[in-house]
């Protein structure tokens, strides 16, 4: 399903937060929201990632999230095809279609089952970091020593892994706390 293989391990910068990233990945996520409707009535769009969260430091690459059907998969990665992104195939993630556009404005769609894991810990670690300053700033930290430590995708994303699962396990566990909470209610 993927085209030819790119180098999927390209060079990694972090750059401080940019206020415009906000608006890039609202115009994005409504660029593909409208267009898919006629791909599939049921996909939804979400700008995730370090560029979803204010004040977090990132690689200048927006990253937005489509969930579909399985049975959509392929005129969803059809139709972001078409609109000049390439096609990476899972590259490393079972359950995910990876497409990336570095021209423009660089940004990356991740096509994951709507409602899945994929697609609910993709918005429980933005939505944890954007409600924790502090895991945003030891997230940053973390991002900043893997890119000066390594400058490649691959390196920098084993490099940051353990900070993301403990990030992880934090949202999870706060999840957990609030459903607790709200079943006593």
């Amino acid at each position: 399903m993927s085209d030819a293989t790119p180098d999927l391990d390209e060079p990694v910068h972090i750059v401080p937060y940019d206020p415009a990233w906000a608006a890039l990945g609202r115009a994005l996520v409504e660029q593909l929201t409208t267009g898919l409707r006629g791909v599939d009535r049921y996909a939804e769009v979400e700008h995730i990632g370090s560029t979803s969260v204010p004040g977090l430091d990132a690689k200048p690459v927006l990253d937005v999230q489509i969930g579909c059907a399985a049975d959509d998969v392929d005129g969803v990665v059809g139709y972001v095809r078409g609109l000049g992104f390439e096609h990476l195939g899972e590259a490393g993630v079972p359950g995910r279609e990876y497409l990336r556009r570095r021209s423009g404005q660089p940004a990356n769609v991740h096509v994951v089952g709507l409602r899945g894991r994929l697609w609910a810990d993709n918005l429980l670690f933005r939505d944890h970091l954007r409600a924790h300053p502090e895991a945003a700033a030891q997230y940053a930290r973390a991002k900043r020593d893997a890119a000066g430590a390594t400058g490649r995708l691959l390196a920098y994303s084993e490099h940051k892994a353990a900070t993301v699962a403990e990030l992880m396990a934090a949202a999870r566990a706060s999840r957990a706390s609030r459903v607790s909470r709200a079943s006593r209610v």
